[in-house]
């Protein structure tokens, strides 16, 4: 949080979003002797966050951290329950965020002195300029944030001489010829050959001349099959121009049993979520179950959850139908009709809330979560350490529609650092999708709002 000038500590005064963003924020704040404050009126937040969706688990293990501390006379934390709104008349102390604001006032004029800074820590964009204007420093969160060159890139292309094809579908990579590609990143291959004056080939399964997608498998690259589908579903066209790369490489992830980890990302339209589900139920008779959840936004402020009617699944019904449309889908392109619908009778396929996955541990499962780009770094790691054996994830998100903007943005967003930390790892695979495969106006929306 910025170089240190003389010897005097840092004082921080943390925001509610901070802790809900990541419960150990003030163990890492406190690193070298830092001083944080917690205003009181956080804590009141914490306490009535603990109950609700998604972000309760985390309320309740940023009080426990602080119980902890306090229990254990920690001269590094403090809980301030004295804000001064003396030259801060325009704000209201029945606001949350004005108390905050207020209580880092107090901390500036109260013991100014005894610190190299004093720096309000928060995650809403108002907040702080609200702060900056009563003469308040203050910063975002950056622990856990994604460098701009960590960011998703696009798909990479190569150019692959003939010869250097084996029979069974294999060509070696080299670094100096194909740049930097990570363990099961798929690229896009170009044939240094001209096609019309080749005879066909029909490498691995169908491909038969012209340009084909491979992955990377150590050292050598591996070339998907023309025909890879699941469930009947193949990858399809963009507006009918090209073929649709990202969704070969996709498939070919999705469906090798021996990458447990797999982020798909991308914009509207791009397929991500009927390609998880397509693939889950295609290898279903190799987990014991497939469980299906997304993060329900907007519920920060507000636990309204309990008060709809029905079970889980009818209160998670606003949140799920993008997933039913992808399942309606499916169900009436499968030959075997009805496949759909008996397996979610039989609770072959389930929803379940986010709170539920991180707090379980899951052995021959396929879970797949959806919306993945509104959690924080530390909900997608609690739910990475929920994994058992033989258990498959996948995380599918669109990094340029994030709903929690005030508090998350493409860099700060989950499935951004976890996708930038845990790539290039044989169980870890990760595919951004570049096109839109609902129509022209959706492509168009993508490229330029």
């Amino acid at each position: 949080m910025g170089s240190q000038t003389t010897d005097k500590p840092k004082a921080y005064i943390v925001d509610t979003n901070v802790l809900i963003h990541d419960p150990q924020a003030i163990n890492s704040l406190r690193e070298g002797g830092n001083k944080v404050f917690i205003p009181f009126i956080v804590i009141v937040e914490l306490n009535r966050l603990k109950n609700a969706p998604d972000i309760g688990f985390d309320a309740r293990e940023a009080l426990r951290q602080i119980e902890e501390l306090t229990k254990q006379g920690d001269k590094t934390l403090d809980i301030k329950t004295q804000p001064s709104f003396r030259t801060l008349k325009y704000l209201s102390p029945r606001e949350p965020d004005h108390l905050v604001i207020a209580t880092a006032k107090a901390v500036q004029n109260g013991a100014a002195k005894d610190y190299s800074r004093v720096v309000l820590i928060t995650k809403d964009t108002a907040v702080r300029i609200a702060a900056r204007s009563a003469g308040l420093e203050t910063e975002d969160y950056w622990r856990d944030q994604v460098a701009p060159d960590q960011q998703p890139e696009k798909l990479k292309e190569i150019v692959v001489s003939l010869d250097d094809i084996s029979k069974e579908g294999f060509f070696r990579y080299s670094p100096q010829n194909h740049g930097p590609v990570v363990e099961n990143e798929g690229v896009l291959c170009h044939p240094d050959w001209e096609v019309t004056s080749k005879p066909k080939i029909t490498i691995n399964a169908k491909w038969q001349g012209g340009d084909f997608t491979a992955i990377r498998r150590g050292g050598v690259f591996e070339i998907i099959p023309a025909d890879i589908n699941a469930l009947d579903i193949k990858p399809t066209s963009i507006n009918g121009n090209a073929p649709n790369w990202s969704q070969y490489i996709a498939l070919a992830q999705l469906l090798d049993p021996d990458i447990k980890l797999v982020f798909l990302q991308g914009g509207a339209g791009t397929g991500k979520t009927l390609l998880a589900l397509a693939t889950a139920i295609h290898q279903r008779s190799s987990y014991r179950q497939i469980i299906v959840s997304r993060p329900m936004i907007p519920l920060e402020d507000e636990d309204r959850m309990g008060f709809l009617p029905g079970g889980v699944e009818e209160k998670m019904g606003p949140w799920l139908l993008p997933i039913w449309t992808s399942l309606s889908f499916l169900k009436e392109g499968d030959k075997n009709l009805g496949l759909v619908e008996e397996l979610r009778k039989k609770d072959k396929i389930i929803v379940q809330p986010l709170d539920y996955i991180r707090g379980m541990t899951f052995h021959h499962y396929i879970i797949i979560v959806d919306e993945a780009q509104n959690l924080t770094p530390h909900m997608i790691k609690t739910i990475i350490t929920r994994c058992g054996e033989r258990t498959k994830l996948i995380f599918t998100g669109d990094l340029g529609q994030i709903d929690r903007r005030r508090k998350l943005d493409r860099n700060s967003s989950g499935l951004a650092y976890a996708m930038a930390k845990m790539v290039d790892h044989p169980l870890v695979a990760a595919t951004n999708f570049n096109g839109s495969v609902r129509s022209e106006l959706t492509q168009l929306a993508e490229e330029r709002l």
